[in-house]
């Protein structure tokens, strides 16, 4: 067997901190699938909602595009973190990949649409909220968004399904498709 000398090929001598800063940056999405899988996400999370929400005969068009608007937030901004988490997590391998994606973006999307709701709800009750970073305030605000996750949990994430899984499955194997 020949040493990697005599085969031509330069030992490898980056310590941990080359081979980790090769792993964060490897994982990253080039900028193309940052903002065109983003759009794309949100776009497709928006529809979703608009269309559940449609087949359980909401006739509220302003609410329909609220909570539509909600979920496509959501998933515009846990794209990216989705996507890097999944690609990050698999290190390369494609089994793995598809299951790190399939997690990281789904649970991303729900917490971060979940957040967004739980912002709204702040803002609604803002008016009956103690002085800003006051220490009632901060229990105020963590009780409020908390109960608006809670709320999205228990109720909102049927909206997600049938639709949302397959979207979900369809990103994650276009992911791993584009894993380097």
């Amino acid at each position: 067997m020949a040493s990697t000398r005599q085969a031509g090929v330069a030992p490898d001598r980056t310590g941990l901190l080359g081979r980790t800063r090769r792993l964060f940056a490897g994982a990253m999405p080039d900028l193309r699938t940052i903002f065109l899988g983003s759009l794309l996400w949100a776009l497709s999370m928006g529809l979703m909602a608009v269309a559940k929400l449609a087949w359980m005969q909401w006739y509220e068009p302003p609410r329909i595009a609220l909570i539509a608007s909600f979920f496509a937030a959501g998933g515009l901004v846990a794209f990216v973190p989705g996507i890097y988490i999944g690609r990050l997590l698999s290190r390369g391998r494609r089994g793995a990949g598809f299951a790190a994606t399939f997690l990281a973006l789904g649970i991303g999307t729900i917490a971060l649409t979940a957040f967004f709701i739980g912002l709204q709800y702040r803002q609604y009750y803002a008016a009956w909220h103690d002085p800003f970073l006051s220490v009632h305030w901060i229990f105020q605000f963590i009780f409020t968004v908390g109960a608006a996750v809670y709320q999205l949990l228990v109720l909102g994430t049927r909206v997600y399904f049938p639709v949302g899984i397959l979207l979900l499955a369809a990103a994650s194997f276009w992911n791993v498709r584009g894993m380097r």
